[in-house]
């Protein structure tokens, strides 16, 4: 889970219905980024460091990456 940018989040009062309208993203693409379901565009990482005035390192700081995917 990306912990720093639920922690901005949660610091600017935004809700995660918020933050994905702010995105212009739907909710539940903005889910699987933090979940890291799914790899989040550069350009919304740089969006988001924008927002909350903060770096990019900063907001991926503790991924995990892409869990493997399955072998068929």
């Amino acid at each position: 889970m990306l912990n720093s940018i639920e922690a901005e989040r949660v610091r600017n009062q935004l809700s995660k219905e918020d933050m994905a309208k702010k995105l212009g993203v739907s909710l539940k693409t903005y889910y699987n980024w933090i979940n890291e379901e799914t790899d989040m565009p550069i350009s919304f990482l740089i969006k988001m460091s924008q927002m909350f005035r903060t770096t990019t390192d900063y907001l991926l700081e503790g991924a995990t990456g892409m869990k493997p995917r399955e072998s068929a």
